[in-house]
């Protein structure tokens, strides 16, 4: 059953909602379990009011709240209004900062939420943001990611900014406020700088961390092992739960990003991880010291630890006292892709393992060949080329 409700909308979901414009005309917004309609008057030809309905959208993944349907809600009321067939135009900012980012916040998560927002804020708002949404051109995207090749960005980095842009307006189409992604086609017409190949630890490297790192804080050693023997991305270290240990296997079932814990990054992330030694070993002396409830790394407030605190307090002094070169988490991940494909001699068990979709990410972004395992190869080709041929 509908309701009549006042304005501003206060709750995210109202069944039926009063707004009013600085138009002639006055209209509800009514909405239902299915679909979003609009009542408002219209005159006939004899000059007599009359009440009408008409169902502006059905739900679906994107078109969820009032917001989604403004659009629509406009372009009836200018037709009501005499005001003509085409809604009034969105500039990029409204439509980014009013429509898509608030999207992206409902439905992505916290730190894709953030990432978006600093991208349109700091690469496309200056530029771009008081054109006209349906106006932008292919060749306007072209000239700003031109100008940050000359920039010296890199290719990854510009990819980054221009998909974004692109999946506001793949929102854009499917809200129906644009017909094209000039986005899509866009391109930087300067040649970048190739990237530097991003670092990846060695097994003996790790050995070496957790054997300084273990005596200083366990808890650093478990953080460095998780990184590589697991494969874990560090908000899905923090999330990671007692619970979620069985002795044999970590389920992944959760990430926490600063405050927010939410979803894994992905539907595929979440996915059960065999646990071996040295890792086994480690979480167990870790439950042995500090109890098996809450939260694997915690906090004294049982809160998930810090990651970028740990680094600051533990990791970073302690493995550069040691003078064993520390960048980060993710060069683990990528050491163990790389280890397990040159081990398996198969690209998937790595792709499994990062708990990626498809392996092109794997094998692109996380695994490097392996001089050693070129070398061996190289050698039996060596063997095949000199070999004797056989007698008659």
């Amino acid at each position: 059953m509908a309701r009549l409700c006042p304005c501003p909308v206060t709750r995210p979901m109202q069944s039926l909602c009063m707004f009013k414009r600085t138009r002639q005309q006055t209209g509800q917004l009514i909405e239902t379990n299915s679909a979003f309609s609009l009542r408002y008057y219209s005159t006939t030809a004899t000059g007599d009011r009359k009440k009408i309905t008409v169902k502006l959208a059905d739900k679906s993944d994107t078109i969820r709240t009032r917001a989604d349907v403004e659009h629509l809600i406009e372009k009836e009321l200018a037709k009501a209004n005499g005001q003509g067939a085409h809604p009034a135009k969105w500039s990029v900012e409204d439509f980014v900062e009013h429509k898509y980012l608030p999207w992206v916040t409902d439905n992505k998560a916290a730190v894709t939420a953030y990432s978006y927002k600093r991208l349109w804020q700091g690469r496309w708002k200056d530029h771009i943001g008081k054109s006209a949404l349906d106006g932008l051109q292919t060749a306007e995207i072209t000239r700003i990611l031109t100008a940050y090749a000359k920039e010296g960005y890199s290719g990854r980095t510009l990819s980054h900014i221009k998909w974004f842009l692109s999946g506001v307006f793949d929102f854009a189409i499917a809200q129906g406020v644009v017909k094209e992604n000039p986005a899509f086609a866009a391109q930087w017409l300067h040649k970048v700088a190739r990237a530097e190949k991003p670092p990846e630890y060695a097994l003996d490297e790790v050995l070496a961390m957790l054997a300084v790192l273990e005596p200083k804080d366990i808890r650093a050693a478990v953080a460095v092992a998780l990184a590589y023997f697991a494969a874990l991305r560090p908000a899905e270290i923090r999330g990671l739960r007692w619970e979620d240990y069985d002795g044999q296997e970590l389920q992944v079932s959760r990430s926490v990003w600063r405050q927010h814990v939410g979803e894994t990054k992905t539907e595929g992330s979440a996915a059960s991880v065999p646990v071996i030694e040295p890792l086994k070993g480690l979480l167990e002396r870790l439950g042995a010291k500090y109890g098996r409830g809450g939260y694997i790394l915690q906090s004294a407030q049982r809160m998930p630890l810090d990651l970028n605190s740990l680094n600051v307090r533990t990791i970073a002094p302690t493995l550069k006292a040691a003078g064993i070169a520390w960048h980060g988490f993710y060069p683990g991940r990528r050491g163990i892709s790389s280890l397990v494909t040159d081990t398996s001699k198969n690209a998937l068990n790595s792709t499994g393992l990062l708990r990626h979709s498809n392996p092109v990410t794997a094998l692109k972004y996380y695994t490097r060949a392996q001089k050693d395992s070129i070398r061996r190869a190289l050698e039996d080709i060596e063997r095949l080329a000199t070999k004797e041929p056989a007698a008659e």
